[in-house]
């Protein structure tokens, strides 16, 4: 930690600020002993500033519709060998956690028409060889799914191993809501909402993305944008609830938050009980995620016999 005002190294925690609204632990106080002068940062950024921080990569994709032989319009069977065009990825978008700057890709007119997008599926393949987690929102049954297909189609290799984490598997394992679509999550939260696809012809644009209309792809890829502004801070939302989070404390070299990587953490008063053991549950000044911190039991007499059924 540099200070802002002199840029000296040597700095010294002094206490918290704590926030008029809510009460909680908003910034960290620093004193600088170069320039003798005190400063703030709040929790929130100094995550953000951890240069070892594990690079999460909120990510979305738009598909072209497939083109078929059907006999009717209603609940039919329709056999592969009624395709006319096979789907291709019109366009993708993602972003660094915290990064202010979104990263995209986008077929060409010709691309469109031609259903190829080897081009964009290499450069979603560079960002995906490059994270350690990859958030979406139906990531585990569609895009991630999808991207892979198009990889192993255009003859490209795996990326480097990464972890998931599906915003729509948690929000429907943890939330009884009326609807889990992303678009009614952000409104229902007050987060940055989905643009109503419905003001640009609905399936229409679809229709004109693959018929190589550039104002259609244009169109597609800002809907495509908006949808990631509104995944990351829907995945910040729900983040204290991620029971099965990806532990971030396993790639940082110091002790700190599983879910966040913050090392501003608070023992509560809480316990958690085990079929065999205690263990105290800690709790991120950040972003308030409770969670056992220590793996050792908080027992003074080691339990060695535990109760099964009959």
């Amino acid at each position: 930690m540099n200070c802002p005002k002199c840029g000296s190294g040597h700095v010294v925690k002094k206490g918290f600020y704590y926030s008029q609204t809510d009460g909680y632990k908003a910034s960290q106080r620093y004193i600088c002993y170069g320039c003798n002068k005190q400063f703030k940062i709040t929790l929130n950024e100094e995550v953000r500033s951890t240069k070892d921080l594990p690079r999460i990569l909120l990510l979305d994709i738009e598909t072209a519709p497939m083109e078929v032989y059907v006999w009717g319009l209603y609940k039919q069977y329709i056999p592969h060998d009624n395709i006319i065009k096979d789907w291709c990825m019109l366009s993708w978008v993602a972003k660094w956690l915290y990064d202010e700057d979104t990263q995209s890709d986008l077929v060409t007119t010709e691309e469109a028409m031609e259903r190829n997008d080897k081009r964009i599926v290499q450069s979603i393949h560079k960002l995906l060889d490059e994270a350690d987690i990859i958030v979406g929102h139906n990531l585990d049954r569609f895009d991630d799914r999808k991207i892979k297909a198009r990889f192993i189609t255009n003859g490209i290799e795996p990326p480097s191993p990464y972890r998931t984490i599906d915003t729509l598997k948690i929000t429907r394992r943890e939330f009884a809501l009326p609807s889990y679509k992303q678009d009614y999550l952000t409104k229902y939260f007050g987060l940055t909402n989905k643009i109503n696809v419905s003001e640009f012809g609905g399936f229409e644009l679809w229709k004109n993305c693959v018929t190589g209309n550039e104002e259609a792809l244009k169109i597609m890829l800002h809907y495509n944008k908006h949808d990631v502004i509104g995944l990351e801070e829907l995945y910040l939302k729900v983040r204290p609830y991620i029971k099965n989070h990806p532990n971030l404390g396993v790639l940082m070299d110091e002790d700190t938050c599983p879910n966040c990587a913050s090392e501003h953490l608070e023992e509560t008063d809480s316990t958690y009980f085990t079929a065999a053991n205690k263990f105290p549950v800690y709790r991120c000044l950040n972003c308030r995620t409770p969670y056992i911190r220590h793996k050792k039991n908080s027992n003074t007499v080691q339990t060695n016999l535990r109760s099964v059924p009959k």
